[in-house]
């Protein structure tokens, strides 16, 4: 496995993506995506763009998933994701795959079909960039600014918070409400 990153959608979660890139992360980075007019705006930042669909296999090997460290999947539609997250898995059981989806129902499916990161709605995906020995899970305090707020409404890279034993993580169906002395759980780069 190389340090190549494979993005699947150049749409405007895609474009959040690369925009988070620069340099040599650019330049290791193959976007997949069906339009001639993005195509050439990957290939002006930087990045190798492969025309086609992310569920074609052939696509998929032509830029580099068999191979890839990171696979970030940014398809407009949710069902489909589901499949290009399919395609992906069977081509490369250990790349870190995350995979944004814009409805909740379909984290637990993701999760399930292999996703290693959900992310959902408008949460940011750049910390998911990056070499993933840059990141690191820090304990931490709850902020007063963070206290009597849903565990949920959050900045997406705080997972979970820890009460006494008990730990609540962000995504569970009940919600999670701050308080004073509630420790929270973070990822964090190493070097910020």
């Amino acid at each position: 496995m190389s340090s190549h990153t494979v993005l699947i959608g150049f749409g405007e979660r895609g474009q959040q993506v690369v925009s988070a890139m620069f340099g040599p992360q650019l330049q290791a980075l193959a976007v997949i995506d069906t339009d001639l007019a993005r195509a050439n705006h990957i290939s002006q930042r930087g990045a190798r763009p492969v025309i086609g669909n992310g569920t074609d296999v052939v696509a998929l090997r032509e830029a580099g998933v068999p191979r890839a460290m990171r696979v970030i999947v940014t398809v407009a539609d949710d069902a489909v994701a589901l499949r290009v997250l399919c395609a992906v898995r069977w081509l490369n059981e250990h790349a870190i795959v995350v995979i944004a989806f814009h409805d909740p129902q379909w984290r637990e499916l993701g999760l399930y079909l292999g996703a290693d990161h959900v992310v959902v709605d408008e949460a940011p995906l750049e910390d998911f960039t990056r070499d993933p020995g840059d990141l690191v899970l820090v304990e931490r305090a709850v902020l007063a600014s963070e206290v009597g707020l849903h565990l949920s409404e959050c900045a997406p890279r705080i997972l979970a918070a820890v009460r006494g034993s008990d730990h609540r993580w962000r995504d569970q169906p009940r919600p999670h409400v701050l308080r004073a002395g509630d420790r929270l759980l973070e990822l964090c780069t190493k070097y910020a």
